[in-house]
């Protein structure tokens, strides 16, 4: 009951609840499996309350598995890949390998450092994505937009990490303001609320000129009241439109920690999506996030 009053409340604040929440979807199966164990045991009162906590946890979690995949007829598709390169340890070929296979027009890159930069040009995104942002650094704070389109540089976002800011021209389409995302991870009490700041001064939607689409490591769970209150500026989430919301997609290697879902790609209302998937890639601890947009037709194209 404390767990559900605290997600439902937002009341999550500073460490270690912020890490807490973030595995909101494993305390529902706990509450089914103790809903069980008190009905056999005929603990009336008990089952009550735990009924009504996973009710609740349940109206908090299982609307991200009932989506599906939207149609636009006459929309235009803009298929978005982002991947978190693992301090620049992922193996660029399969990153080329996995953007190539699904056509990717728009890559979103966190934790890429020089080294990795040269190596994704080699494997081929020197020739695939001629028009880039690329913000490469030491550790974990580089990053980068790589687009087939043309863009113009917006910069970055204030913040530690760097995540750069693009508009993009879509051939046949309306162009959109497109972010690699990537706060700081809440990890000790002090980055925690630097956390909190940093996913809070994130674009709201509507904020720009253009259409705003987010995608990148939000090191957030849809459980976290401060990204939740950023998609309700107007803002949805590919996985949980598609029905893919509890695909998680940090750690991708067996580790103590269960795996939980960072990753985001999120688009202004009036954006629509179709085929979105996560794909393992050797070298990060992050899986890439693959979102298929669809923009609304423009008349006369």
């Amino acid at each position: 009951m404390l767990w559900a009053i605290v997600r439902f409340g937002g009341l999550e604040r500073g460490f270690p609840l912020v890490q807490l929440l973030a595995y909101t979807p494993y305390m529902l199966l706990i509450s089914l499996f103790a809903l069980l164990f008190v009905v056999l045991c005929r603990r009336w009162l008990a089952a009550g309350f735990l009924l009504l906590a996973v009710i609740a946890l349940a109206l908090a979690v299982l609307p991200r598995e009932i989506g599906e995949p939207e149609t636009v007829p006459g929309g235009q598709p803009v298929r978005v890949l982002t991947v978190n390169l693992g301090v620049g340890y992922a193996h660029a070929d399969q990153v080329a390998e996995l953007a190539r296979s699904r056509d990717v027009d728009l890559v979103a890159v966190q934790e890429l450092t020089p080294e990795a930069a040269d190596e994704l040009d080699r494997a081929g995104f020197a020739t695939d994505y001629p028009h880039r942002i690329l913000q490469p650094d030491t550790g974990a704070t580089g990053g980068a937009i790589y687009s087939r389109w043309p863009l113009r540089d917006r910069g970055s976002l204030a913040a530690e990490f760097h995540q750069p800011v693009a508009d993009i021209e879509i051939p046949a389409s309306i162009p959109i303001q497109f972010v690699s995302v990537h706060p700081m991870a809440p990890s000790t009490p002090t980055r925690t609320s630097q956390w909190a700041g940093e996913i809070k001064s994130l674009p709201k939607a509507f904020s720009a000129g253009l259409p705003l689409v987010l995608a990148g490591d939000f090191n957030a769970t849809l459980d976290h009241v401060n990204l939740r209150d950023l998609i309700d500026s107007g803002y949805r989430d590919a996985a949980e439109v598609t029905g893919e919301g509890l695909i998680t997609t940090w750690p991708s290697k067996i580790e103590p920690k269960l795996p939980v879902t960072l990753d985001h790609v999120l688009a202004e209302k009036g954006i629509s999506f179709g085929q979105y998937d996560v794909e393992k890639i050797d070298g990060t601890d992050h899986r890439a996030v693959f979102a298929e947009l669809i923009l609304p037709p423009v008349p006369g194209n």
